[in-house]
């Protein structure tokens, strides 16, 4: 019998945002740990909240092998230690802090109401098993969500400013927000046709990441089925998985069935080829696919798979390298989706109008729209680090797309 064992610690202060102004906290500390057991092809799963009582876990894991849950037991000996953690702003600072970097925003950006959450956080997670395994990942990061209403507009929100953080420099957050509320309020306008559009990869890559799905790929549903190995798509594209805290500072380093890449960046596509899928130990055995460090699981459930940070390799150190062509920059855009023949469409409820690599002004209310393999083959122009907005970690990348009124 094989056994492994699991444990997070989170640590958050949370800080409730409304009209510019701190109204509430909430402090949260939660321990989760799971044990898992393997015994002839059967996996067994027990978790508990709380500090953990091992020998308990344990035999309730074993009892958990008689319902029969096949699995394969795949274990390694490896060690990793990765501690990031650290003092971002001293916890009896955090409140008075960030109202006074709001109230620096509410001076900046007088016609914008601010509102929603501040959050400071600490992660632990340690990884153990039979084979001598001995993995540790700890980071630490300031999380944004605000949203901005355009007073007296009457909207939910009409704009954000939303990112998470490794080290906070509040001169450069504010800078940041002031753009925002500077260039939301200069109109601008573009004639329909095929532009250079700037996005967060999600705004793609996260409504299409189905079509990297192990079992997606494997039954023959993704666009991408049977392509590993293949080029797909264009030279200058590389896509990641990145674990690394200085790009993704909430992410472990390892996956959750301790598995991890090398550099902690899991490619699926390098330079065009299609590497590999999102896959766990169980979809790699029984599709015959490459191992991946990408398996996801609750602290009491079976493993599945999932993704960190959708990292798209920077090909530009700006904005102004990829085009300095009339662009269009994409904040805030939902609704979207994308055909089984691979057209992929969305409405953007907030856009701005680039020229030479900067903001011009506000754009009024566009679709964007273009084929999936032409996306991110043809018309893939790059991507960019901490471009438009650079206090936050985000990247852009760009492609020609489709622009409609």
């Amino acid at each position: 019998m094989e056994k492994e064992k699991l444990i997070w610690k989170t640590n958050d202060i949370s800080l409730n945002v409304t009209a510019g102004k701190i109204d509430s906290y909430r402090r949260t500390e939660e321990t989760k740990n799971t044990v898992r057991v393997y015994e002839d092809g059967k996996i067994g799963i027990a978790g508990s909240l709380g500090e953990i009582v091992e020998e308990a876990l344990t035999e309730k894991a074993k009892k958990a092998l008689s319902y029969g849950i096949e699995y394969p037991c795949e274990l390694h000996c490896g060690e990793v230690s990765v501690d990031d953690a650290h003092e971002i702003i001293p916890k009896k600072e955090f409140i008075p802090k960030m109202q006074e970097f709001l109230d620096r925003i509410t001076k900046e950006c007088p016609k914008f109401t601010i509102s929603d959450k501040i959050k400071l956080s600490e992660l632990s997670h340690t990884y153990e098993n039979s084979k001598g395994a001995h993995l540790f990942s700890s980071s630490s990061w300031l999380e944004f969500s605000l949203i901005f209403q355009n007073k007296g507009a009457g909207n939910l929100f009409d704009a954000s400013y939303e990112g998470t953080v490794g080290e906070f420099d509040e001169d450069a957050a504010v800078r940041d927000c002031k753009l925002l509320h500077d260039s939301f309020y200069k109109n601008a306008d573009i004639d329909e046709g095929v532009y250079p559009v700037f996005m967060l990869s999600d705004v793609l890559l996260g409504r299409t990441v189905d079509q990297f799905f192990a079992n997606s790929y494997a039954s023959g549903v993704s666009l991408l089925s049977g392509k590993i190995g293949e080029k797909v798509f264009n030279d200058n594209f590389t896509l990641y998985d990145d674990r690394n805290h200085t790009a993704c500072p909430s992410a472990c380093v390892f996956d959750d069935e301790g598995e991890f890449a090398p550099d902690f960046k899991q490619f699926f596509v390098k330079n065009g080829v299609l590497a590999n899928v999102l896959t766990n130990k169980m979809y790699s055995k029984v599709f015959n696919l490459p191992p991946a460090a990408t398996a996801a699981a609750s602290y009491d459930g079976v493993p599945q798979f999932t993704v960190n940070t959708l990292c798209t390799e920077p090909t530009a150190g700006s904005a102004a390298e990829i085009t300095k062509e009339k662009a269009v920059l994409v904040m805030m855009a939902s609704g979207g989706d994308m055909t089984p023949s691979g057209h992929f469409a969305t409405p953007v409820q907030l856009a701005f109008l680039v020229e030479n690599g900067e903001i011009v002004g506000k754009l009024p209310d566009i679709g964007i729209s273009g084929e999936y393999f032409e996306l991110l083959g043809k018309d893939y122009l790059g991507t960019t680090e901490k471009a438009f907005f650079p206090s936050l970690n985000n990247s852009y990348m760009a492609c020609r797309m489709k622009v409609t009124k």
